[in-house]
């Protein structure tokens, strides 16, 4: 019986499921990381969208599949790439080059990658999250900038001292709303002790997590990653039949968390020397980086009033391409279709 059940698994896990294998894999490697590249899409467009994924030590290729993407691959060519010691990348990547001059430079190479190998495209740059972070950072630099045809900020950490406040200050609300409406007192009362004894959490910010998704601050909708198409991350299929590699993901996170601090980046002052045309989408129950960060974006960038904008996802906490992805799609098309 053991021997069957063994044998069923290995069959399960070698059955690979073609949608995570089409379009183009390659490496980007530099400085002693090999990080994987999957180019899916419209290629023919010849307009691309670079997805730059959160964490730091989070991953692109989980995001393959997911229905916003798939409908964006239609009109344009999509890139998911894992940066340095995050997801599925490989290599001996020292702690000291754990720095986000660093991750600017695997971006910037990635980019100069992308030109050559198709016929310099139109790229648009895609930062989610911590991604926010490093768009950023890397669009402050006119050089830089000349190579990019548009920004897309969605519920970035362009300011993550700031971020990391109004996370607090969310988080401290709600338990308190939770406690004078008699929900789960003790574990709330657990939550506000919690904060009180850690004011600066991103040392032990696994725990501040838990608490976000207990609120519903990181997926407003719970009943979403349930669904697999829609959350598939957390599914038997990406986990054994993507290209991702689960158990080098989990090492990788393990050393960007301990390695990595990013709590003291603010790049406000410098985002005015950003004039590319910008979308800035994010979720209205935000509790990870709140709503306000989205305003603080729109007044901080120089880029005109007339090509800048904000659009809101109303039922969407940090993810929204998960939770709102035909509203999510709307205000990505309309944004490249008027700047590509």
């Amino acid at each position: 019986m053991k021997k069957f059940i063994f044998i069923s698994l290995l069959i399960l896990c070698s059955c690979k499921d073609d949608m995570y294998y089409e379009g183009d894999q390659f490496f980007l490697v530099n400085k002693e990381a090999s990080m994987p590249v999957i180019v899916r899409g419209n290629k023919n467009s010849g307009v691309f969208i670079l997805f730059i994924h959160g964490g730091p030590g989070g991953t692109a290729l989980q995001k393959i599949g997911l229905p916003a993407f798939n409908e964006l691959e239609k009109s344009y060519a999509t890139v998911f790439w894992d940066q340095r010691s995050s997801g599925s990348s490989q290599g001996n990547s020292p702690t000291s080059l754990l720095t986000l001059d660093q991750f600017v430079e695997d971006l910037d190479k990635l980019i100069d990658l992308l030109r050559f190998k198709y016929n310099n495209p139109k790229i648009f740059l895609m930062g989610h999250s911590w991604g926010g972070c490093l768009g950023t950072a890397y669009l402050t630099q006119a050089a830089r900038q000349a190579k990019i045809k548009g920004w897309m900020e969605v519920d970035g950490a362009h300011n993550n001292p700031a971020g990391d406040d109004l996370s607090l200050q969310v988080m401290t609300s709600y338990a308190q709303s939770m406690v004078a409406q008699h929900v789960d007192v003790s574990f709330w009362n657990y939550v506000l002790s919690w904060y009180a004894r850690n004011p600066n959490f991103t040392s032990d910010q696994l725990e501040h997590y838990a608490f976000l998704e207990k609120a519903n601050g990181y997926i407003h909708d719970p009943t979403v990653k349930r669904d697999p198409a829609t959350f598939p991350e957390f599914s038997f299929n990406y986990i054994f039949n993507s290209p991702a590699d689960v158990p080098m993901s989990l090492t990788n996170y393990n050393q960007v968390i301990r390695n990595f601090i990013i709590s003291d980046i603010d790049l406000t002052s410098s985002m005015q020397n950003i004039t590319l045309p910008t979308l800035i989408v994010w979720g209205k129950f935000d509790a990870v980086i709140p709503y306000a960060m989205a305003v603080q974006a729109y007044q901080s960038l120089g880029t005109p009033v007339s090509k800048k904008s904000i659009v809101t996802l109303n039922n969407s906490g940090h993810i929204g391409f998960y939770e709102e992805p035909d509203a999510f799609v709307a205000a990505v098309q309309n944004f490249m279709e008027t700047y590509k």
